[in-house]
């Protein structure tokens, strides 16, 4: 009994090196820009970005552009991976099968609608798995909050020993344009042939040519951009990891995340913010099913959460996330 049991100690012991062995192998991989892997099975696809420095922001003569998307500053991007696509429904599921993680509902931009109860107020029906409109499990998962993204990276970085995180508000900008300084990655012009958005006006769904959604649409659904990144426009909205900032000029040089928490100034159409800390809302980025097309440019700028919310407990059924891995 006594050598079965230091036989199975010994084989447990060559399993944990093993792992480790891997883990750290994959660690010190050398990647080159166009790469991609997938650690494990029910982990992200990832891409690996060239390094590069770009202009951020929108010029002042784009159509649609905000006063917040300016004025345009150079970033420099160190060389990392992002995920090929938005994270799914099935790996979130993962995610919450291993960590016993409990459902919450209550959930603003669902498919419920009733007459005492606007789009953008949360539905006490609707959560992730109930969304009142269809998914299935290659949907981008939604209806989830900015802290539950965090917490999936932390799983994610737990399981693999590797380093993931949310993409910097100025790394989602950069792997959105792809090299490119057009309004959107595939030219000047909104095009529901590249993307899942919404009717010019009104912020709802609409199936049109390549379009054929209302609501989220399968990942990987439209052709990518030259980084090889999918639904980096349209489908949903994406957490970033920054503090909302009044500015592009106040980001970071260098790529980082913006953590400033202070309290903001602003004017005009964002003037309901002022008194709030910084931290208080984070960027969103990307636009929605729902959104009009000037809201999927790669300068455009959005935060959450909604009014009426928190950062702690906004869902909406048009955000969610992808996730970024270091290299």
């Amino acid at each position: 009994m006594r050598t079965r049991i230091l036989t199975l100690i010994a084989l447990c012991s060559l399993l944990a090196h093993f792992v480790l062995a891997q883990q750290a192998t994959s660690a010190q991989k050398k990647y080159k820009p166009g790469d991609t892997f997938k650690e494990c099975a029910d982990c992200p696809e990832m891409v690996v970005i060239p390094t590069g420095t770009f202009t951020m922001g929108s010029p002042p003569n784009e159509v649609g552009r905000l006063e917040v998307e300016g004025p345009q500053k150079n970033i420099t991007i160190k060389q990392l991976a992002v995920g090929k696509y938005d994270v799914i429904l099935a790996q979130w599921k993962s995610f919450v099968k291993a960590t016993h993680r409990s459902i919450v509902a209550g959930c603003a931009f669902s498919g419920f609608k009733d007459t005492g109860r606007k789009d953008w107020d949360a539905n006490p029906e609707a959560s992730w798995q109930h969304l009142g409109f269809p998914q299935d499990s290659t949907h981008p998962v939604v209806c989830i909050t900015w802290n539950d993204a965090k917490d999936y990276v932390k799983w994610l970085s737990a399981k693999t020993g590797n380093t993931y995180r949310l993409l910097t508000e100025a790394e989602w900008e950069y792997a959105a344009r792809a090299g490119t300084t057009t309004p959107y990655p595939w030219g000047s012009v909104a095009s529901h042939e590249f993307a899942n958005y919404g009717a010019d006006a009104g912020w709802q769904g609409i199936a049109i040519g390549r379009d054929q959604w209302h609501y989220t649409s399968p990942v990987g659904s439209f052709p990518p951009n030259a980084f090889g990144l999918y639904d980096m426009q349209g489908n949903v909205l994406q957490y970033v990891e920054d503090c909302f900032s009044s500015t592009v000029s106040e980001l970071p040089a260098d790529g980082s995340a913006y953590q400033a928490d202070v309290v903001l100034t602003m004017t005009g159409r964002f003037s309901f913010m002022n008194g709030k800390k910084s931290c208080e809302s984070r960027i969103v980025r990307g636009g929605d099913w729902g959104d009009p097309p000037h809201m999927l440019r790669s300068g455009f700028r959005n935060w959450a959460p909604g009014r009426g919310f928190t950062i702690d407990n906004y869902r909406s059924g048009g955000v969610g996330f992808r996730v970024a891995r270091e290299l």
